[in-house]
């Protein structure tokens, strides 16, 4: 008599083992038993503690594995129940078909089920689909418990930084914790609107030992956690809506608000353009004290020669400095970084290199994805033969069908992008270089708020006005290159800088030092 060999698997979910008994131990002992009275020799046992609703199970990806290997000396894969095998009744069904088709028995030793015989799949979708009806009864309670609970003010999730899970009124919540003091500069600093996000995350790190990276310190700056409100996303046919949670907020709401304006390039809520009556200060709102980080305001005062007008502080900083002195200031500070003569022409040069580049990327990357596409939608009509004469089953038609559809449809999209994106820009160069090769004559020329709107676009970060001049703490890219270029021209002739030299597609010399502002 042929010797039988199988696998057996045993598998609990944490939540069941915990609160209704089931024991991993319990299971393998039951199956070395019935083995044992069979005769049946077992090859491999896999102990599995995760959820049944799919088969992307870790031990059950070994197993199977394994069974890919051995599938000649391996007969029947075997577990005490149908529900310890799947709560998902068209995955269990696919899995069966796969065994099957390598000869290898799928069954259970409480529940056994004889599937050659065509009625049993009777019996056995019903083993399979109560599991996963029970699974979904069980999903649909947590969520409306979750809802339920968030909806009177409980945070139910992990502690996001800052905080500590715990009980309040015998309520799930969260309180503050040593951390909370990070948040609070965090916010602080980030709401002045001077240095850039990441600057503050890595000062942060240093002074405090914060170990948030950078996107999950982007993600505590947009949390409305600190600031006391509990966020409910839409379910069913309820709206989404924010309440006030029973935690203790870190931050206030104004505080968490201005942050979001700096986030989202309005900055603070008090750079505002100014009014028709003050429009003779028209760089109020793009000035910051360098003691406070409060923004400079500006007004006019009456002296022995009539009236005289300054740019100062709000508070008892001693920052205050003429309108027209800052006024040349700013000047001149364009005209450090206005393109210089020598370059204006390979600038031209290299906006045009670019922008013919770039086309032509453009076009050949929708070439190649209409080639991409009519290859897929090829072989979606090879499938579409295979199932008109019963090569493909229904079940896996539908499959290739939907994962060919969705690339199509990808590729498609991906392709109207480009499309869209395809803009004439060659007839703005001329006009753009002449811009940018006089900055600081543009700002003169330009009225009231309108100095203020341009030097906005220039440096989008507030500039920090001190006695001596400007600083900024952002990093603005084109500034930075602009500078470069004017640095590198003052000994540079135009015949020299032709686009055999290189500086068609690449960057500006390396070694040239940017002008620190």
């Amino acid at each position: 008599m042929k010797n039988i060999n199988v696998i057996t698997y045993s598998r609990v979910s944490t939540d069941e083992q915990a609160e209704n008994g089931f024991s991993l131990n319990h299971q393998e002992e039951m199956l070395k038993t019935y083995c044992k009275l069979n005769k049946y020799n077992i090859s491999r046992h896999f102990r599995e503690d995760y959820s049944a609703k799919n088969f992307d199970r870790p031990e059950w990806k070994v197993l199977m594995e394994y069974v890919k290997k051995n599938k000649n000396s391996i007969d029947m894969v075997l577990f005490t129940k149908w529900d310890r095998f799947s709560r998902n009744i068209e995955g269990a069904l696919t899995v069966i078909r796969q065994l099957s088709e390598m000869g290898i028995e799928v069954n259970s030793i409480e529940q056994p089920l004889d599937l050659s015989i065509p009625d049993s799949k009777v019996m056995l979708s019903l083993f399979l689909i109560i599991p996963e009806v029970e699974n979904d009864k069980i999903s649909q309670r947590t969520k409306d418990g979750m809802r339920r609970a968030k909806k009177e003010g409980c945070f139910i999730a992990k502690a996001p930084f800052g905080y500590s899970n715990t009980k309040l009124l015998d309520k799930t919540s969260i309180e503050p914790n040593n951390d909370a003091k990070i948040v609070v500069k965090a916010y602080s600093e980030v709401a002045k609107g001077i240095e850039p996000v990441e600057v503050i995350r890595k000062k942060l790190k240093n002074e405090y030992g914060l170990k948030l990276q950078k996107q999950q310190f982007y993600n505590m700056l947009r949390n409305k956690t600190y600031c006391g409100l509990i966020e409910i996303p839409e379910y069913k046919k309820e709206q989404a809506e924010i309440i006030k949670g029973i935690h203790e907020p870190i931050i206030d709401i104004e505080l968490f608000k201005k942050v979001q304006n700096v986030l989202d390039g309005r900055k603070n809520s008090e750079a505002k353009f100014p009014s028709s009556e003050n429009e003779a200060f028209p760089l109020r709102g793009n000035l910051v004290c360098p003691s406070c980080g409060k923004q400079i305001t500006a007004s006019k005062s009456k002296g022995n020669g009539g009236y005289y007008e300054y740019y100062h502080c709000k508070s008892s900083c001693k920052i205050r400095l003429k309108k027209e002195v800052v006024h040349e200031r700013v000047q001149k500070l364009l005209d450090t970084i206005s393109l210089n003569e020598n370059v204006k022409e390979l600038f031209k040069a290299i906006l045009s290199d670019v922008i013919n580049s770039n086309t032509v990327s453009a076009k050949t990357r929708i070439n190649e994805l209409k080639t991409e596409r009519d290859s897929i939608k090829k072989m979606l009509e090879n499938a579409e033969d295979k199932y008109m004469v019963n090569e493909l089953s229904p079940e896996d038609y539908f499959k290739v069908k939907k994962r060919y559809s969705d690339k199509i449809n990808d590729i498609e999209n991906r392709i109207d992008a480009l499309e869209e994106n395809d803009i004439d820009l060659m007839k703005y160069v001329d006009n753009s270089v002449e811009l940018l090769s006089k900055l600081g004559n543009t700002f003169n020329l330009l009225k009231d708020k309108a100095k203020g709107s341009f030097l906005r676009v220039i440096y989008p970060e507030n500039i920090v006005l001190e006695k001596d001049g400007f600083r900024t703490n952002s990093e603005n890219y084109i500034v930075e290159l602009m500078t470069r270029f004017f640095n590198s021209s003052q000994s540079m002739e135009i015949k020299k800088a032709t686009l055999s030299n290189g500086f068609s597609n690449v960057a500006p010399p390396l070694g040239l030092e940017p002008r620190t502002l």
